[in-house]
C-alpha cells in the first residue's frame, strides 16, 4: 500500500513522506508530528489508504489555509459517539498551519472514551476559540456505511471521494486493502509502464 500511495503522489508531481512506528497509536502519532515538526509552515496529513485524485488538491488546500486560524480537510462524524451528533475535520486528510497549532496550545489528538475520536479535539478547540473548520464533503461513495452529521451531506463509507479530489478507502488496516489498490491502479493511466517508472527510487527516475 505505501508503494501504491507513493506512486499516485509522484504521478501528480508530489511526494509523500511515510512515517512508520508501531509504537504510535493514531492520536499519539498526530500529537508527535504536530508538536515536533515545527520547521515548516504547514502540515498535511494523509492516512495510508488515502490518495489525491487530481493535481489541484494541493493548491486548493493551501488557498484555504491562507485564511487565518483554519483547519481544513475531509468531513467526518464519529458515529459511535454522542449519538453521531458531531462533525469534525478528519485526521485521515487535513491540513493546518504550524503557527496555528502553537497558538492553540497543541490540542491533544488522543481519543477520549465516549466523547471524541482521534483528532476530533483539534476541530473542536479551533471552533471554541473562534477559528474556522473548512470541510471537504463527500461527492462519491462506493459503499455507504455511516451517517455524516450534516443536513445536506448525510452519508460516507468505504471508498469515499471528497470534493472530487481526495479518496479514502477506510479501514484498510483490517486487511481491506484491495479497494484502495484498485483505486490507485485506476488513477494511474497506462498502469504497468507508469507503475514501473514511479516506483523506482526518485534519483533513478528520468523525466
Amino acid at each position: 500500500m505505501p508503494h501504491y500511495q507513493k506512486a499516485v503522489f509522484r504521478y501528480f508531481g508530489q511526494e509523500v513522506e511515510h512515517v512508520v512506528n508501531e509504537d504510535f497509536g493514531h492520536g499519539d502519532f498526530l500529537n508527535h508530528i504536530c508538536r515536533t515538526v515545527t520547521d515548516t509552515d504547514i502540515l498535511i496529513f494523509f492516512d495510508i489508504d488515502c490518495i489525491p485524485l487530481q493535481k489541484d488538491w494541493l493548491a486548493r488546500l493551501l488557498q484555504q489555509l491562507e485564511t487565518p486560524r483554519t483547519v481544513a480537510g475531509a468531513a467526518q462524524t464519529a458515529n459511535h459517539l454522542r449519538d453521531a451528533k458531531n462533525l469534525y475535520v478528519s485526521p485521515f486528510f487535513f491540513g493546518v498551519r504550524t503557527d496555528y497549532l502553537k497558538e492553540l496550545g497543541y490540542p491533544d489528538m488522543e481519543m477520549v472514551d465516549d466523547d471524541m475520536d482521534a483528532g476530533q479535539n483539534l476541530t473542536e478547540t479551533a471552533l471554541r476559540h473562534g477559528g474556522n473548520a473548512c470541510y471537504w464533503w463527500p461527492t462519491a461513495i462506493e459503499d455507504p456505511q455511516w451517517t455524516l452529521y450534516h443536513p445536506e451531506h448525510t452519508r460516507f463509507g468505504y471508498g469515499t471521494t471528497y470534493d472530487d479530489r481526495i479518496y479514502h478507502a477506510f479501514l484498510s488496516r483490517f486487511d481491506l486493502s484491495n479497494r484502495f489498490i484498485r483505486k490507485c491502479k485506476n488513477t494511474l493511466p497506462f498502469f504497468p509502464r507508469l507503475w514501473a517508472k514511479l516506483t523506482r527510487p526518485k534519483s533513478l527516475t528520468s523525466d
